[in-house]
């Protein structure tokens, strides 16, 4: 049984092998010949750039069976370019990074030059190759493709690892943002090891669930210095541990999965479902704090509690919700899981105070005057220096915007949700409310998913508050 085990395993990762050989060798003849015809309007080759996006890095992920994809924080990437750092730990790192839809130029070590196929890809695409002398050449470069829009990427290890830690950093891409004064990106990439292991074609498991996590960025200080170099790179590495020995969001759904088996089949299909399509998850999983008490208002049946719990949150965490059906599934999942409330009530009669209260897809079921008066009341129940999250439809938006709201009503009419009608006010009237009602530090994202459009609004409550 072993032997046969190893056996597959080893058949699946050639075949991986082969599958990335073949992207590359399609991008190749496919990249040159367009970016030659756009060479007299193109100098920067950003024809070659989107080409090898398409076809190297969303379309060889997309034909291979065994590889599954999942990338977070997407919306971190507005407001560019960045100098993106990521962890490195396999050959499809590379591609990986391009899924991302920015602009973007890699920055290669001295031994890519001499290597088959990517050395001329990396050169011909305009990436920089660094030399074994022209370390300022390839500083010079850099800033001169950051000038231009375009974002540069690093892997600050220097060298692939095992993927199970993060190698220690060298200095290049903090100095790199004290001379150019350009903010860094943390990137961690999981799960590539798997599928093609350093220096191995022996795949480690039959499915590979990679997962880029996009953290915020980070600012650099006004005044360079080696010190504030160390400390900047110290920053960005805690940022990218956290996320590095997080659970996957894989692992997160199939645990989830496992906890509303009790609940039936469609109910332990819906959470993994849901928590598997809808970026709120894992977005105030990154957000939240790691302790404190939270108010989940509207909290159905657990799914972010047990999420937030099985992320290892230390959270002490209060749901509350009307419907009894949808408590009873939360609690059944919840056994032996500890701080983990969940009780039938309405948030306009909830008391005590919390450092965090989330209101997901909840407000937009209630008439405008409630609407008002549940949020005056919420933040009244915030403690000084404590947050809300609010996630609702955005009006407009196109045919997203459309098929959300008219989703809303279709679920209200079939009694999956309850409401007296779906009333959207959208993310510019929510802002307007939660600042007259003295939240701080006010902030809109977009947390879309799944043909949706739903942005998340955050404010901080004043610490002169009390």
């Amino acid at each position: 049984m072993l032997h046969s085990s190893a056996m597959l395993l080893r058949i699946i990762g050639l075949l991986n092998l082969f599958l990335f050989g073949l992207s590359t060798l399609f991008t190749f003849l496919v990249v040159g010949p367009a970016q030659l015809l756009a060479l007299p309007w193109d100098p920067d080759r950003r024809v070659a750039a989107a080409f090898g996006r398409l076809t190297w890095g969303v379309g060889m992920f997309a034909i291979e069976p065994f590889w599954r994809v999942t990338i977070t924080g997407r919306e971190r990437l507005q407001g560019g370019p960045w100098i993106l750092v990521a962890n490195h730990q396999s050959s499809l790192d590379i591609p990986f990074l391009l899924h991302l839809p920015i602009p973007l130029r890699l920055v290669g070590r001295p031994g890519v030059r001499k290597m088959p196929v990517f050395g001329q890809m990396l050169r011909f695409g305009r990436h920089v190759v660094l030399g074994e002398d022209d370390t300022v050449e390839g500083l010079a470069r850099c800033e001169e493709l950051l000038g231009k829009g375009i974002t540069i990427a690093i892997f600050p290890e220097g060298t692939r690892g095992e993927g199970n830690e993060l190698l220690p950093f060298s200095r290049g891409a903090f100095e790199l943002a004290l001379r150019t004064n350009r903010p860094l990106l943390p990137v961690v990439i999981r799960g590539t090891a798997d599928a093609l292991p350093k220096g191995s074609s022996f795949c480690r498991k039959k499915v590979s669930y990679f997962h880029m996590a996009v953290q915020d960025p980070v600012p650099v200080p006004t005044s360079p210095s080696p010190a504030a170099r160390r400390r900047l790179a110290t920053e960005v590495r805690q940022k990218m541990e956290v996320a590095f020995y997080r659970p996957r969001p894989h692992e997160l759904a199939a645990q989830l999965f496992e906890r509303y088996r009790s609940s039936g089949p469609m109910a332990a299909g819906f959470a993994r479902g849901k928590v598997s399509w809808d970026p709120v998850f894992w977005a105030l999983l990154e957000r939240l704090p790691e302790e404190g008490e939270l108010l989940d208002v509207g909290c159905g049946e657990g799914l972010l509690g047990l999420y937030l719990r099985l992320g290892r949150k230390k959270l002490k965490i209060l749901g509350v919700d009307h419907d009894a059906t949808r408590i009873e599934r939360a609690q059944r999942a919840a056994v032996g899981l500890d701080e983990l409330d969940f009780r039938v009530g309405d948030a306009r009669n909830v008391e005590g105070s919390f450092d965090v209260i989330t209101l997901i897809d909840v407000l937009h079921y209630l008439p405008t005057e409630v609407q008002a008066t549940l949020l005056a009341r919420l933040v009244g129940l915030l403690r000084p220096g404590g947050r809300l999250y609010l996630r609702d439809p955005e009006p407009g938006r196109g045919l997203a915007g459309w098929w959300t709201r008219n989703s809303e009503r279709l679920f209200v009419a079939m009694g999956r949700h309850k409401g007296e009608g779906v009333i959207v006010q959208g993310s510019v009237a929510i802002t307007a409310q939660l600042r007259a009602l003295g939240l701080e530090e006010l902030r809109v994202e977009d947390c879309s998913g799944g043909g949706f459009a739903n942005m998340l609004v955050s404010g901080r409550k004043s610490m002169r508050e009390g």
